[in-house]
């Protein structure tokens, strides 16, 4: 892809969250390919609930510039069985998304939807339009688990390879996530319940 290019700005999202919390805080942080960081924005969803996508689409606005080419998420079934629909996130702001799993999907995600919610049934099948992803394997070891909506898989996976610098996460991905577990214990060491 032409975008690849050296300086090629990312916003990876990621989550943090504990069961008893209620809620998962959102970071996003918009980098560049070459790892310099120049924003970085937050959101929350609910735990088990149904706005994961809203959430992640307030954090894209809040970091959205002309120069960003593509978002990366950090898994897609998130927050107790909340979801970010990656097709949505594309549809509604013309960025190629990327949805990154660093571990072989496990257990029955259907059974475990239909038995803990009482929307089991159209909750599943919100989730299930996700689809599979395809998984590819580093050169130096390890796999990731690919979906994306307005770029080819493979495209989205020569993404994490150029944005890779320590472990299996792309850097807006690694540095997302540790944002978002700081946020969400600063914000529970201080009693507060929004971001």
């Amino acid at each position: 892809m032409s975008w690849l290019q050296k300086n090629f700005r990312v916003i990876g999202i990621a989550e943090s969250f504990r069961l008893g919390e209620g809620r998962s805080i959102y970071a996003g942080v918009l980098m560049r390919r070459d790892g310099y960081i120049e924003a970085v924005a937050y959101g929350e969803a609910t735990l088990g609930g149904v706005d994961g996508t809203a959430a992640a689409l307030t954090v894209v606005e809040r970091l959205r510039r002309p120069d960003i080419h593509m978002v990366m998420l950090d898994g897609c079934i998130v927050s107790f069985y909340n979801w970010i629909d990656g097709e949505a996130i594309w549809m509604n702001t013309g960025l190629p998304t990327a949805c990154y799993v660093f571990e072989k999907p496990e257990g029955d995600v259907e059974a475990a939807v239909k038995k803990l919610f009482p929307d089991g049934p159209s909750r599943w099948e919100r989730i299930s339009r996700l689809g599979r992803p395809v998984e590819f394997a580093y050169p130096d070891g390890g796999r990731l688990y690919v979906r994306s909506w307005g770029l080819p898989p493979g495209d989205a996976y020569r993404a994490a390879l150029l944005t890779r610098r320590y472990g299996k996460r792309p850097e807006p991905l690694r540095v997302a996530r540790l944002l978002a577990s700081a946020m969400r214990e600063t914000l529970r060491r201080k009693g507060l319940t929004a971001v």
